[in-house]
């Protein structure tokens, strides 16, 4: 039996999920999609992960997106529910309730950045390049990334990714908000997993309610904003981990959060 081509690995409150096809640079084929989908139903019912890192098998790629010689095979309409399929998949992602931190291990193109742009935070490896490459083979990216690049870094600089189709190296991506990090490539994982259990230490509950507003506020009024940040607020207030939280800072003591 083949190797899935996603792993969905937890320890603690931290989930890892690798796309697990090195050989082909973790390109998206079918079969990948087919086992994101289904490591992205454990990770939906993992009640225990406050937080969780993607990342790429391998130190060549974390992905550079849809297998090409697979997609020279399929039919137009095969094409098309493929890029439904890790557009839901992406879809996914973003509204985990869960910070999600991709860690760029080396290339992520096409599909791979349109999942890249859909988590929460993206560090990168001094080695890595980022960018969408699709408009070099006359193809549209219809998994859902150019509305998030846009989101993400203004709708200049997404031009400026999209039309193009260039390979920015990590620095450049960190100066355009492409990425938020970069670090030494043999220290990568060492930092999202850090980031991971910094984020993971903290209330959950508020992180997620956080995570909510964030992505909320960032395409609504403020005072839809505001109303929503209210009501996200006010049942915070009555929580065990609140009441941790201000407990444990007055005993100068790291909190024991429990989610509820």
């Amino acid at each position: 039996m083949a190797d899935p081509q996603v792993l969905l690995t937890v320890e603690g409150y931290i989930a890892t999920l690798t796309l697990n096809r090195p050989e082909a640079m973790n390109a998206m084929g079918h079969d990948l999609a087919r086992d994101l989908e289904a490591a992205l139903d454990r990770l939906e019912a993992a009640q225990e992960v406050r937080a969780v890192v993607a990342t790429g098998a391998g130190d060549r790629a974390f992905s550079v997106g849809g297998d090409i010689k697979e997609r020279g095979a399929m039919s137009l309409d095969e094409r098309w529910e493929h890029a439904l399929r890790l557009g839901r998949c992406f879809d996914r992602i973003e509204t985990l309730p869960l910070p999600v931190i991709a860690a760029i291990n080396g290339f992520c193109f096409g599909g791979g950045m349109e999942m890249a742009v859909a988590c929460d935070l993206r560090i990168a490896s001094e080695r890595a390049q980022v960018g969408f490459l699709e408009v070099k083979l006359g193809v549209f990216p219809g998994a859902g990334g150019p509305a998030r690049l846009t989101r993400l870094v203004g709708k200049g600089r997404a031009k400026l990714v999209l039309y193009t189709g260039r390979r920015f190296p990590a620095a450049e991506g960190l100066a355009m908000g492409l990425v938020e990090r970069v670090v030494p490539q043999g220290r990568l994982m060492e930092e999202a997993c850090a980031l991971a259990a910094e984020i993971a230490a903290n209330g959950p509950l508020a992180v997620r309610a956080l995570k909510r507003l964030v992505d909320t506020c960032y395409e609504a009024d403020l005072a839809s904003s505001q109303e929503l940040a209210r009501a996200l607020r006010r049942p915070l207030d009555h929580t065990a981990d609140m009441l941790e939280g201000v407990r444990a800072f007055e005993q100068k003591r790291p909190p024991r959060f429990q989610g509820r």
